[in-house]
Order: structure tokens, then sequence, then C-alpha cells
């Protein structure tokens, strides 16, 4: 992972934390929350205007099963996200 450590990256995609990341020059937005004794994550690319719909949208039990979701899901032009993490740039707004 460029300018992080994905680690860390993945510490905090367990919390439901706000993160922002490039990928092939496009800027995305991972966010998770609480609602209703649920547990929900949603990716949304941001360099697309305007919003039209999350690239990716998960609810379970936990923020656990939400992000081992992400993690497994092939968003990623087929792949998951530990198979492109080198190429992730871990940006701010």
């Amino acid at each position: 992972m460029k300018n992080g450590d994905v680690k860390e990256f993945l510490d905090l995609l367990y919390l439901g934390q706000e993160l922002v990341f490039d990928f092939h020059g496009q800027k995305y937005f991972l966010q998770g929350w609480w609602k209703n004794d649920k547990s929900r994550m949603v990716l949304d690319n941001v360099s697309v205007e305007p919003f039209s719909a999350y690239v990716w949208d998960y609810e379970a039990e936990t923020m656990k099963e939400c992000a081992d979701a992400f993690l497994a899901a092939p968003i990623w032009e087929g792949k998951e996200f530990l198979q492109i993490e080198s190429e992730v740039d871990w940006t701010d707004w």
C-alpha cells in the first residue's frame, strides 16, 4: 500500500472507520456504521459524479462480517482488495 501501512488500514476497516484511497486513478470512499443493531459498510467511487449507486454495499450482524465481505469481494477488476493493495494509494480528501 502506498502512503500507508496495510495493517493499519485493515485495523481501521474492521472498526468501520472512514477510509479514502485511490486505485488506478479513481478515488474511493469506504465507511461503515451501525443502525438498528445491524452493521453496514459501503464503498463509493467519488471520482464519478453525480452519485448513482454504491460500488459495493453490505449489511451484516457485525462490522467484522462487513469488513471480511469487503476483503473477499472481487470489486477490483475481478480481484479482491488484498490482491491489489500494493497498487492502492491511501489518501485523504
